[in-house]
């Protein structure tokens, strides 16, 4: 599964409906020369593209599939998901490649396939349905939504006969009781809705005041202080937790505790499995709590809020170490994730030969195997370090000198360090690191005979994050490649952000073939600009403010701000306040870039001065789901 997203409890109508949720393992299988399912086919998309060959008859999202489902009375099963989520590719090969459960879907249902990386509104909203629903959500994601559009019911992975479950139970409902069941679905969006405002209503005053005191207590709860991060399960690195943290350090509004909490889990992260030791990304997240059994999927949005979060921890904390593995990952961008012209569905950029980078790298190398690119069978060790002079010195260093931990052989990790190598080997600590340097190199360069399936999207939003990444390494003078990689990025962005009105989902492609940025594009986008200009004095001030100008007039209304301009199913609503969990707030980025911005721009002066910003009860019952906003509010009191 790509990703496992929070918990809520089931009440009322919402319990009613069909929750599901079980894990699995497979792989994915290869495409032929004339496909089934020309739509996948042409989609810019390489996650649909995999379901080109599928017996299922899939459809692209349409908002014209919904008059589609009224007039034949069928309902629609959208699957969501993304190429570089293993489950993604289990369910695919478990279930959509399977001639029984393509009968189901092609007689009972209008079958839609989504890559949530390019509808992001739509995506959001049936997880947050999922969530209500099931308790938890992630990808893939395959949720009922009847004729009217309003979701009926869900599950995630599964495997085939537990699926085949699923869609008989809801096709036997569907028969015996359609109307029921469409009212049913109705309410259910209703109370879901009901459920968002009532999140909303304004605390007292009193109760805003105490809501950093309930952050830090919330926080200091779920942290893990041996392991670092937070929760005692599933391990994800919660980058925006990380940066508010890192905020309040740089206004001493930190407890006491959280200094040493943040050094565990930037150590912990950085040495236990959920980084690439070799080439320097990091992994989505681990399954266990010590980090280290990871699922492989590398996400560009990943790698740039945690290459910023090592790099500002690095300077707050005078950690040379740390800035070195920001840096790190920023080189593993460059390295792994840089698109060339012979790249499938590239394009070419405003000017010379940058193209971007991609979105992800998948989980699954090209054999089909989850962490095929990264694991290590003994004999493949032994042949990269044929030519070392101390094989043994290596497999120590990185953690491979015993029993590998994966079936199909040793994940690199940080080992024995230094100056325990020197002691054991009788080698000065110098002859000791060019050792390692030699050894990191020779498996690099075996590694790269290995092929590993990425997904060339270009997406808008991660890149406006990694601006922000380059712009934090330029602020700090760390190196003219990255000023370098900055500006490539940045001539990208101004160019689109010239147009703000016709910005695009995804970079190098109009609008109305890659589908129109959401709320988040435009916050990430000109957030990049502002870091950027903030650090280079580019003199992107203006594109800021226009970026923020079009984000007010085509998001915000009277009830808070829409994620996508025109949302696709009717259950979709404005929030005042989106939570920042795996990502930044699109509308805490654009709040706090209209006040940054509001002295040189009446417009969106008046849009602040007139947006409620007071905390409802859902920022007090989720305080990590909105720490930044938390810390934000409380400077603003704070001044006055």
């Amino acid at each position: 599964m790509g990703l496992r997203i929070g918990n809520r409890m089931r009440s009322g109508l919402l319990a009613g409906l069909i929750p599901g949720l079980i894990l699995g393992l497979a792989a994915a299988g290869p495409l032929a020369a004339e496909p089934k399912n020309p739509e996948m086919a042409d989609s810019i998309s390489p996650y649909l593209r995999l379901h080109a060959e599928d017996p299922v008859q899939w459809r692209a999202w349409d908002r014209d599939l919904l008059d589609q489902a009224r007039e034949s009375g069928q309902p629609l099963l959208i699957s969501s998901g993304y190429f570089s989520c293993h489950y993604c590719h289990v369910m695919h090969e478990e279930s959509f490649l399977d001639e029984g459960i393509a009968e189901r879907l092609n007689e009972h249902f209008i079958p839609v396939k989504l890559d949530r990386e390019v509808h992001t509104a739509l995506d959001t909203y049936l997880l947050e349905f999922q969530r209500a629903t099931g308790g938890s959500a992630g990808w893939p994601l395959n949720v009922v939504v009847m004729p009217e559009g309003h979701a009926l019911t869900g599950i995630v992975y599964a495997p085939r006969d537990g699926f085949a479950d699923f869609l008989d139970g809801v096709v036997e409902r569907v028969r015996a009781d359609e109307e029921r069941l469409a009212e049913l679905a109705a309410a259910g969006s209703r109370e879901l809705q009901e459920r968002l405002r009532a999140d909303e209503e304004p605390l007292s005053t009193e109760r805003a005041g105490r809501l950093p005191d309930v952050l830090w207590n919330r926080m200091e709860r779920e942290a893990d202080d041996l392991g670092g991060g937070f929760g005692q399960e599933t391990k994800f690195p919660h980058s925006p937790y990380l940066e508010a943290l890192l905020d309040a350090h740089a206004t001493d509004r930190a407890p006491a505790w959280t200094e040493e909490f943040l050094a565990v889990t930037l150590e912990e992260m950085a040495g236990s499995g959920l980084r690439d030791v070799l080439g320097g990304g990091f992994f989505r997240y681990s399954e266990t709590p010590d980090w280290g059994t990871p699922h492989f999927e590398i996400m560009l949005e990943d790698q740039a809020q945690l290459a910023r979060v090592y790099l500002r921890a690095g300077e707050q904390f005078g950690r040379g170490d740390w800035t070195r593995l920001g840096l790190e990952t920023l080189d593993f961008v460059g390295r792994e994730m840089a698109l060339r012209e012979s790249d499938p569905g590239t394009v070419e950029a405003p000017e010379g030969d940058f193209r971007g980078f991609a979105s992800s790298l998948s989980a699954l190398d090209d054999e089909g195997r989850e962490g095929g690119a990264y694991l290590w069978p003994g004999s493949e060790l032994e042949a990269a370090l044929e030519d070392h002079p101390e094989p043994d010195l290596v497999r120590a260093r990185f953690g491979m000198d015993g029993s590998p931990s994966f079936s199909d052989g040793h994940l690199p990790a940080d080992g024995t360090d230094t100056a325990a190598l020197a002691e054991r080997f009788d080698l000065d600590q110098e002859r000791v690191r060019e050792y390692v340097d030699r050894g990191r190199e020779a498996l690099i360069e075996a590694r790269q005979e290995r092929g590993l399936p990425r997904d060339e999207k270009v997406l808008t939003g991660a890149h406006g994050l990694l601006l922000s990444a380059l712009a934090e390494a330029v602020r700090q003078d760390l190196g003219e490649e990255y000023e370098a990689m900055g500006r490539d990025v940045r001539d990208w962005l101004a160019a689109r952000a010239d147009a703000p009105e016709d910005l695009p989902a995804l970079l190098g492609l109009p609008a109305e073939e890659a589908g129109p940025a959401t709320l988040p594009d435009y916050a990430y986008v000109a957030r990049g600009l502002h870091d950027w200009d903030a650090a280079t004095d580019s003199g992107d001030g203006e594109r800021v403010r226009a970026l923020l100008r079009a984000a007010w007039e085509r998001f915000a209304g009277e009830d808070g701000f829409r994620t996508t301009e025109d949302p696709p199913l009717p259950g979709m609503i404005a929030e005042r306040f989106h939570p920042a969990v795996h990502r930044p707030s699109g509308t805490t980025a654009v709040l706090q870039l209209t006040a940054e911005h509001a002295a040189a721009d009446a417009d969106l002066e008046t849009a602040l001065a007139d947006y409620a910003l007071e905390p409802g009860q859902g920022i007090e019952s989720n305080p990590l789901h909105h720490a930044g906003l938390i810390l934000w509010l409380e400077e603003r009191r704070d001044e006055g």
